[in-house]
């Protein structure tokens, strides 16, 4: 009979999870699978978010801003890109060891998840597993966190890993610390319970006396308004001083020396007649770019405002600066990364570390909730006790060539702590490939094939003759020590 113990960590597996899946992305809609998708109108770069942030919530905004702004969308790039590492998976069996069967057993999970398609159903889309990564970071940079379902078919096979957006989820704390999710559906307003062993979350820095999240980015939004601002102001003081304008002067009295003589002699006609040369002056240079000639009598004189330095109308590079550092702050990014860096290389390096360090960590969310959900997965195919441990490679910034030589030291390393038995050979080839060792790899681990082969020596024999550097030491008439190799003169040795 097992103990209390045993019992306690034996793994339970769910019973039958529904085919299909549960979870409902932002664009479904049952009674709506005829109708075309609705595209995006592609103006966001219309929007104002001095004005927009007024109306709409962080989520919102920050959704729009990921594409249309320069300073986040960039940010946002230069998370994905230099998070983007290789995941090393690891099944472990209760003891810790590799579990050479199961980590057979997830390939083919992952194989049949991201490349295997039924060719017999049409077309599908099935993203690869960088691509699946890359969208949960994606993720974890607009909401703070993931939210994500494994999808089984009807044999029990897990065959998708569906994104679900944390902004439609709603939370009941039914216990102490114990939460409860539920989703309410974006395109039918439909109230989904997702109390399901198949839904995972994992949160990045959340604060933990408050159970919903927080875009990493939500600070900058603040700034990015007061930089819009700024260049808003910008726009129309340059409309007005920034830049050349035409400035029109009519002499009224060469005007009138050409009026009729009706008019000269009314004050009242004078005046009207006055109004409407100018109102058709007007009408004719409105739309008069300044680099335009413009044909006219001596009645009409023409000038530039600001001609001798027109550029020179407002200095604003100091609140540009402050704003871009404030904007820089909010992002999580350094100088470098936004093209603004000015303070030399050595600052660059360090900047440059900083910032890899910081995409390392949005990696830190995803590796949890994909240990989670392949443990699953390779319970309920398997059958099995064993877990899933998923990491991904540190964030490197130099290219290969030149990271060659650190690779040779870390694989003699490695081979020397095989030789001794320290490590095993799946552990071995983890490191160095990313993959277990190949059955037709012979097995190495503590077979002591990094020791080199000691040579015998006689003791006995070891003389100070033994050698040229002694025997030239030895003083002329001297009794040097006996050795084999010398011979006296009487033949003696």
């Amino acid at each position: 009979m097992a103990g209390p113990i045993e019992r306690f960590l034996k793994v339970i597996t769910p019973r039958r999870a529904k085919a299909g899946g549960i979870a409902q992305t932002n664009t479904y809609s049952a009674d709506r699978t005829g109708q075309v998708l609705t595209a995006p109108t592609y103006n966001e770069h219309r929007t104002d978010i001095f004005a927009s942030r007024q109306a709409e919530d962080s989520k919102k905004l920050l959704q729009s801003l990921f594409v249309h702004d320069p300073d986040v969308s960039a940010a946002v790039n230069a998370f994905l890109t230099v998070a983007d590492t290789q995941p090393i998976f690891k099944v472990l069996d209760a003891d810790g060891a590799i579990d050479r069967q199961g980590m057979q057993s997830l390939n083919q999970i992952i194989s049949v998840m991201t490349s295997r398609y039924d060719y017999s159903k049409g077309f599908e889309i099935k993203p690869t597993f960088r691509q699946l990564c890359e969208e949960m970071r994606y993720m974890v940079l607009l909401r703070g966190g993931l939210a994500e379902e494994l999808v089984f078919d009807k044999n029990q096979a897990p065959v998708e890993i569906r994104h679900v957006d944390m902004a439609t989820l709603e939370w009941y704390e039914v216990e102490p610390n114990k939460f409860i999710p539920q989703q309410r559906a974006p395109a039918s307003n439909e109230e989904i319970s997702l109390d399901i062993p198949t839904f995972f979350v994992s949160f990045f820095r959340r604060d933990p006396t408050k159970i919903h999240t927080y875009s990493p980015f939500v600070s900058s939004i603040n700034t990015v308004a007061a930089r819009q601002q700024v260049i808003n102001d910008l726009y129309r003081i340059m409309q007005s001083t920034g830049f050349p304008r035409i400035d029109v002067k009519v002499l009224e009295e060469v005007l009138m020396k050409n009026a009729p003589a009706d008019v000269q002699a009314d004050p009242k006609k004078k005046a009207e007649y006055v109004r409407s040369q100018l109102t058709n002056i007007q009408s004719q240079v409105a739309n008069l770019r300044a680099d335009q000639p413009f044909i006219h009598t001596d009645s009409v004189e023409m000038r530039i405002f600001n001609e001798k330095n027109p550029a020179n109308g407002l200095d604003i590079s100091s609140v540009i600066q402050a704003l871009n550092a404030m904007n820089q702050a909010g992002l999580r990014s350094m100088a470098t990364i936004l093209g603004r860096g000015e303070s030399g290389v050595n600052t660059a390096s360090v900047e440059a570390r900083i910032f890899s360090m910081n995409a390392e960590a949005i990696n830190q969310p995803i590796a949890e909730v994909l240990s989670k959900m392949l443990t699953m997965a390779l319970r309920v195919v398997d059958k099995t006790e064993s877990r899933v441990e998923v990491n991904f490679r540190p964030v490197e910034l130099r290219p290969l060539t030149e990271l060659e030589p650190q690779f040779t030291m870390r694989a003699a390393r490695l081979k020397e702590d095989l030789s001794l038995g320290i490590i095993s050979d799946d552990e071995y080839h983890l490191e160095m490939y990313g993959r277990i060792r190949p059955d037709s790899a012979p097995e190495l681990s503590g077979t002591g094939f990094m020791n080199q082969s000691s040579i015998g020596v006689d003791e006995n024999k070891v003389t100070p003759n033994s050698d040229p550097m002694g025997r030239s030491l030895s003083p002329e008439g001297s009794k040097s020590a006996n050795g084999s190799d010398v011979t006296k003169k009487d033949g003696n040795s």
